[in-house]
């Protein structure tokens, strides 16, 4: 009798563990990688940050303890070419030191040439981290800002001002821009050269010359008789695609406050 009933506990304890490992084979094919999450900034304060994928974005702590994550790209891009953007602490704004824009800490446009607000995502704090959801359309541009108004507010002139900036710190530096074609890297990369026009496009040209170049197919070409332009050449970040850069965006320069 006692070896029917230690049988009869082994068959149970048998189809429980097969049970378990049915349902956790099932978990396993039904669960996604989780939501992207951010480290959660202190009250106040203000953290630029990247996507798994190297998007640029702003992680704002506003001063009630909520948190907001805003596009770190200006919305203002003559010729397609794409700006970042830097914090002003004494401003408790976002602006661009190459045209002017500027965004309240909500993404609110404060002024400038940019057409629209800042985009951002859903978010839930949970703890220490900042989960992602949905993006958001950007702020209507009769949003009202939050906080003073353009010209009241206190905005960094120098580097010294305190300005805060994506520093891609870490990250690859690609000198050779078909090298970092060849080898076609995900997300976004960091590359250093110039952009030149030639043969009715524009190239991103290594420092070493022209010989090493490849296209920037969302530049345009500005007009032959412009005394200034978009080309010029330091530091830029991009996507590889189909042998060529995309979204070829000006990182923020030493003198704007920048690396």
């Amino acid at each position: 009798m006692k070896r029917h009933v230690i049988g009869a506990w082994l068959l149970i304890g048998l189809a429980v563990l097969l049970g378990g490992l049915v349902l956790g084979s099932n978990l396993l094919r039904q669960d996604g990688p989780g939501p992207v999450s951010l480290r959660r900034p202190a009250v106040g304060q203000v953290r630029p940050d990247y996507l798994p994928d190297g998007t640029p974005v702003w992680v704002i702590g506003h001063e009630d303890g909520t948190v907001d994550v805003l596009s770190g790209f200006d919305t203002h891009v003559p010729f397609n070419l794409g700006k970042m953007l830097r914090w002003c602490p004494s401003a408790r704004a976002l602006d661009n030191p190459h045209h002017g824009s500027k965004w309240d800490e909500y993404g609110v446009k404060l002024g400038g040439p940019a057409p629209a607000g800042l985009g951002s995502w859903e978010v839930s704090v949970q703890g220490s981290r900042v989960f992602l959801g949905s993006q958001r359309p950007a702020p209507p541009l009769d949003t009202p800002p939050n906080g003073p108004a353009k010209f009241d507010r206190e905005w960094c002139r120098v580097p010294q001002d305190g300005v805060v900036f994506h520093t891609f710190a870490g990250w690859e530096l690609w000198e050779s821009p078909t090298a970092a074609v060849a080898a076609a890297p995900e997300g976004w990369i960091l590359l250093e050269g110039g952009l030149v026009a030639a043969g009715g496009r524009v190239h991103l040209c290594a420092f070493s010359g022209c010989t090493d170049s490849v296209v920037a197919a969302n530049v345009g070409l500005p007009p032959a008789d412009m005394e200034f332009g978009p080309l010029g050449g330091d530091r830029f970040i991009a996507r590889v695609r189909d042998g060529i850069l995309v979204d070829v965006t000006r990182v923020v320069f030493l003198e704007d406050g920048g690396p």
